[in-house]
């Protein structure tokens, strides 16, 4: 798969060619949201790297493959890219190339602890390439694998299944003689593609795959599917590893493969061809009612069966967070496969600037919520929108979004569900999280703002205040937390998060707002309704009852056990569910819809 329609935007000084980067031992975690990697110290080594002339995506969209050999010199990396054709796959898919160098001893499979840690190693070559000389960077749940010796392919293998989350994909060959897989192994789900004749490698695979499907593919491969057979999850090849076989795995294993660090090992999902699912790209446009030589970038997508439609339907903005582009909160949401199955309309809008939010609508910054008035007029002109059912939903930075939008603008949205952030656009200002932003982003042009000491109210505050003050409005909420994300306490009434659901559930009158006395769940809360739901029981749903609104929920709080800074599909079908129920009338008063 190649979808041109995530833009080029990084080219590396040193493009197009094998440089020597070094690898300190004791390098940093990455502070970047969603991207960063638990790693330890060790020694001071190196890596070579080749990173596309082609140049590459934003570092959230872009994957790195990992090339273990057994040498470790500039002539042993030319001569395995040379021949097969990394380079020219690099160049093609927009890839980074990292070739890690062994120690004398050779890779440290067998975790000998005499040796150096070679898994901890290869997770300090990915975090050193953001800050390297090569200025591009990928994502890390974009991390594969190709092990070209018996010793490489150990290596790889070990690294999967002890550390799977780390190991996107594997493409590996026989074992030494010696090798046994850890005892500690994992068995989590692994995408990998093996060559010859190593069963030991294929009875791992077909017990962690739990394999439902099975099919013959070009080339005398066989496929092994996962359990919905929606995508293959292992191939086995008993021909030799060549440049055919490498780009075969890249193409119909790899390139379509994302590993998000949502859950203990991970979760597996399969990357959109947006291109092919039609969504309609617009960069740096000008949109009617902004200010002049005012650009801003959105992705549109009209399910199939609605292009040319007149029948009115919904519309669901999704907003990323911070850092990030909206083709990667595409990805994370999935809110487009909802939108094929429930007929809506949903856009992807990105920042006016610096991939940040202006969660405040301070007026030193473009307004996004300008922006996103703009944006929903446009998309009334253009398609047919109802109007009375315009719902929002977001991440990170896009939660904050979510949620002063649904405070300051009642009266245009029908629903808000915000992911894993509190409502900071409200209970903050731009001076009071400019140290938070500045840490985030060095280079950000917050500091340039000459930023007053914090205090005070923001612009939201004071409209969201003003509005609720002239109409006593309503707007159902449900709020998705990460067990593993929880900087404050929910429980604590000083903390942003209680203050979050205090808001909220104060908003919607809902009465009994101390909540946390005799709890008997890992939220310390309890509500109206409370339920786990998955067969793992990994959600934990609080429902809140207005008293006029009985027949629904107008706050929810869904809690993710083993949920880091991340976001599972399964909790954007449950936002769906909870705000499909509901409209906007024109007098600004909420409606629950009976055939929702």
């Amino acid at each position: 798969m190649i979808d041109m329609m995530n833009e080029v935007t990084l080219v590396s000084p040193l493009a197009g060619k094998l440089f020597l980067e070094e690898v300190k031992g004791n390098v940093a975690a990455q502070n970047t949201p969603e991207n960063n990697l638990e790693v330890s110290a060790g020694k001071n080594r190196t890596m070579y790297v080749y990173a596309p002339a082609s140049g590459c995506f934003d570092p959230k969209q872009t994957q790195v493959l990992m090339v273990l050999r057994d040498e470790a010199n500039e002539a042993s990396a030319a001569r395995v890219m040379a021949a097969y054709g990394l380079d020219k796959l690099a160049e093609e898919k927009h890839l980074i190339l990292l070739f890690p160098n062994p120690t004398e001893a050779g890779w440290n499979y067998a975790e000998k602890q005499e040796l150096e840690n070679d898994m901890d190693f290869l997770k300090r070559c990915f975090v050193s390439l953001a800050s390297g000389k090569a200025g591009v960077a990928g994502f890390n749940g974009m991390i594969f694998y190709l092990a070209t010796s018996e010793a490489a392919s150990a290596m790889a293998f070990t690294l999967a299944s002890l550390s799977p989350i780390d190991a996107a994909g594997i493409m590996i060959s026989d074992f030494p003689a010696d090798y046994r897989i850890p005892s500690g192994a994992l068995h989590a789900p692994q995408v990998a593609y093996l060559n010859g004749n190593n069963k030991e490698a294929e009875a791992y695979l077909r017990k962690s795959n739990g394999i439902c499907g099975m099919s013959s593919i070009a080339g005398g491969r066989i496929a092994y599917s996962n359990s919905n057979n929606e995508c293959i999850r292992h191939v086995i090849s008993r021909k030799a590893l060549d440049q055919a076989e490498v780009w075969f795995a890249w193409e119909e294993l790899f390139s379509e493969t994302r590993r998000w660090r949502n859950d203990t090992f991970g979760t597996y999902q399969k990357r959109p061809d947006f291109s092919a699912r039609g969504f309609e790209q617009h960069v740096d446009e000008e949109l009617p009612g902004l200010a002049a030589g005012s650009k801003n970038t959105w992705y549109e997508y009209v399910p199939p069966q609605l292009r040319g439609s007149s029948v009115k339907v919904p519309l669901v903005i999704y907003f990323h967070g911070i850092g990030c582009v909206p083709l990667y909160g595409a990805e994370q949401s999935g809110w487009h496969d909802i939108a094929d199955r429930e007929n809506f309309i949903v856009v992807y809008p990105q920042p006016s600037i610096e991939k940040r939010w202006n969660v405040w609508d301070d007026d030193r910054l473009p307004s996004d919520f300008a922006f996103i008035f703009a944006l929903i007029e446009h998309l009334e002109r253009k398609y047919s929108i109802d109007a009375t059912r315009i719902y929002i939903s977001g991440f990170s930075m896009g939660s904050m979004m979510t949620n002063a939008l649904a405070a300051a603008y009642p009266e245009k949205f029908a629903a808000a569900a915000p992911c894993n952030a509190p409502h900071l656009g409200y209970l903050s200002t731009l001076s009071g999280m400019a140290p938070l932003l500045m840490r985030l982003n060095p280079k950000s042009g917050v500091r340039a703002l000459g930023l007053e000491p914090a205090g005070g109210a923001s612009a939201v505050k004071k409209l969201a205040d003003a509005k609720k003050q002239s109409f006593d409005y309503r707007m159902p909420v449900i709020q998705n937390i990460g067990l593993l994300d929880l900087e404050w306490s929910l429980t604590d009434p000083a903390g942003p998060w209680r203050k979050t659901f205090d808001y909220w559930k104060g908003y919607n009158g809902i009465a009994g707002r101390t909540d946390e006395a005799g709890s008997l769940y890992e939220s310390g809360l309890v509500a109206d309704e409370n339920s786990y739901i998955g067969v793992d029981q990994r959600f934990l749903r609080h429902s809140w009852y207005s008293g006029d609104f009985p027949d629904a929920p107008l706050y929810e709080l869904v809690y993710a056990k083993r949920m880091p800074h991340a976001v599972d599909l399964r909790q954007i079908e449950m936002a769906w569910e909870f705000m499909k129920k509901f409209a906007r009338n024109a007098d600004g008063s909420l409606a629950l819809l009976d055939d929702c």
